[in-house]
């Protein structure tokens, strides 16, 4: 990641839970979530936007 181009933040939503980690461009990028059944995951990209994938 560069400070021209980063993930924001990363969070892991289910029905019961929403767990968000903040991410900075000197940062690493590697992060672990406890698994809790069906969510989805959701990550902001300061030049594309938010995405987001069901698990």
């Amino acid at each position: 990641m560069t400070k021209e181009h980063y993930i924001s933040f990363i969070a892991y939503c289910t029905d019961e839970r929403f767990e968000m980690i903040k991410l900075y461009p000197e940062g690493i990028t590697e992060i672990n979530f406890f698994n809790r059944g069906h969510g989805q995951i959701l990550w902001y990209c300061n030049h594309h936007g938010l995405f987001s994938l069901k698990v």
